[in-house]
C-alpha cells in the first residue's frame, strides 16, 4: 500500500470533519451569546445537514463530470470562504445560512474521495485503506474539543475558525499532487438514482447510516450541552473529558477496517450497531461521573466502528460506475436525518423532558437497527 496519498487523504478528512466538529464544543457559547433554547441551538445542525446532504447527493451524481479531484478542491475552497465569514456573523438567521453553506462545502468530499481511494488501492486492501482514512474523523472528534478549550485561552472563538479557513486553502495543493483521477467505467453517465432506488440493499444501507450518523455526529452535537446544562459539569472540564473520551474511536476505526477485510462487512456492521446502541443506552442511564466517563468512552469507540464496513459495503455492493452515486445517496440520508434531525429532536425533547430520555430512545432504535443487516444481499443487478 502507498502511504503518502493515504496520509494526505487522512489530513483532508480530518480538516473536513473538524470544520463541522468544532461547532459542538462551542455550541454552549453560541447558545448563551444568542440567548437560544436547546432546540434552537440543535436546529443549527439541521441547516448544516441540509447543506451537507444536498452537496453529497449532487456530488455523488455529478463528480465524474466535474472530476473527482476538482470536486474535492472546490469544496475546500468553499470551506475556507465560509469559515472566513464566521468572523462577521451576529444574528441567528445568518448563522443558519452560514451553517448551510458550510454543509454544502463539506458534503462533496466523501462521494469524491471513496472512488479515488478504491482506484488507488487494490480491493483486498479497501477495508484497511478506508479504515485508516476514516480514523481521521475519530481523531478529530477526540482532538477538537481539547484544542477548542486550549485555543480559547488565547483567542476569541471566531478566530479559531479563521485558522481552519487558512489551512483549508493550503492543504488541497498537496492533495492535487499526490492523488490520481479515477478513469473507470465511462458508463457512469447511465447510472441513475432511479436504478438505485429500486435496490433493497441501498435502502437498508441508508437506514443503517441514519442510525449510525445519529449516534456519532447527531449525539456528538449535543453532548457538551447535555454534560454542561443537564449534568452541571464545568464548561472546560466537560469539553476536556468529552474530547478525551473520543480517543478510543481512533484505534477502533482502524481495527474495524482490518476486521472488515478479515471477517466481511456484514458481521462487523451488525456488531458495531449493536454495541453502539447498547452503549448509548448505558450513557443515558449513567448518573455518576465515573459511569458517565466509561460510557462516553465506550459509545464513542463503538459508534465509529460502523463507517469502515459501511463504506466498504457500499463499494462492494456497487460497480465503480455506481460507487460515487451510491455513496452520495446512502450517506446523504444518514447526514440529513442523523446529523440534522437527531440534534434538533434531542434538543426538543430536552426542552420538554430531558436529554436523557432522547439519548435512551436513540440507543434503543440503533440497537434494533442491527437486525436489518441480515437482509443485506450481495451486489444486485441494476
Amino acid at each position: 500500500m502507498k502511504f503518502l496519498p493515504l496520509f494526505i487523504f487522512w489530513c483532508l478528512w480530518f480538516l473536513n470533519y473538524s470544520t463541522r466538529a468544532a461547532f459542538s464544543p462551542i455550541l454552549p457559547l453560541i447558545e448563551d451569546n444568542l440567548s437560544l433554547s436547546h432546540s434552537e441551538a440543535g436546529g443549527l445542525y439541521t441547516s448544516l445537514s441540509i447543506g451537507y446532504s444536498l452537496s453529497m447527493f449532487a456530488a455523488g451524481r455529478f463528480a465524474f463530470v466535474w472530476g473527482y479531484k476538482r470536486t474535492v478542491v472546490i469544496g475546500f475552497l468553499g470551506i475556507s470562504l465560509a469559515l472566513f465569514g464566521i468572523q462577521w456573523v451576529e444574528s441567528y438567521p445568518t448563522f443558519h445560512v452560514l451553517f448551510l453553506l458550510i454543509g454544502m462545502a463539506t458534503g462533496g468530499y466523501m462521494p469524491s474521495i471513496i472512488p479515488i481511494i478504491t482506484e488507488t488501492y487494490d480491493s483486498r486492501h479497501w477495508g484497511k485503506a478506508i479504515g485508516l482514512h476514516d480514523s481521521a474523523a475519530s481523531f478529530s472528534i477526540f482532538l477538537v474539543p481539547i484544542l477548542v478549550v486550549f485555543g480559547l485561552h488565547f483567542f476569541p472563538w471566531r478566530r479559531l475558525f479563521l485558522v481552519l479557513g487558512i489551512t483549508a486553502l493550503l492543504l488541497p495543493i498537496y492533495f492535487w499532487k499526490v492523488s490520481i483521477e479515477p478513469k473507470g467505467e465511462m458508463s457512469q453517465r447511465n447510472c441513475r438514482y432511479t436504478d438505485l432506488f429500486k435496490r433493497r440493499t441501498v435502502w437498508i444501507m441508508s437506514l443503517l447510516s441514519i442510525f449510525a450518523s445519529g449516534s456519532v455526529t447527531g449525539l456528538y452535537a449535543i453532548l457538551p450541552l447535555y454534560l454542561i446544562k443537564e449534568r452541571g459539569i464545568d464548561f472546560s472540564y466537560a469539553n476536556t473529558i468529552f474530547g478525551i473520551s473520543r480517543i478510543g474511536g481512533i484505534f477502533v476505526s482502524v481495527l474495524s477496517g482490518f476486521l472488515t477485510d478479515r471477517y466481511g462487512y456484514k458481521k462487523i456492521l451488525m456488531l458495531s450497531l449493536l454495541l453502539t446502541g447498547l452503549s448509548t443506552i448505558g450513557l443515558s442511564l449513567a448518573f455518576t461521573l465515573p459511569l458517565i466517563l466509561v460510557f462516553l468512552f465506550l459509545q464513542a469507540a463503538f459508534a465509529i466502528a460502523y463507517f469502515p464496513p459501511g463504506l466498504s459495503a457500499v463499494s462492494k455492493l456497487t460497480s465503480l460506475s455506481e460507487r460515487s452515486v451510491a455513496t452520495g445517496m446512502v450517506f446523504s440520508f444518514g447526514s440529513i436525518f442523523g446529523m440534522g434531525i437527531v440534534p434538533f429532536l434531542l434538543g426538543l425533547i430536552a426542552d420538554y423532558f430531558s436529554f436523557q430520555i432522547g439519548i435512551f430512545f436513540l440507543g434503543l432504535l440503533t440497537t434494533l437497527s442491527s437486525l436489518l443487516v441480515k437482509f443485506l444481499k450481495e451486489k444486485e443487478d441494476p
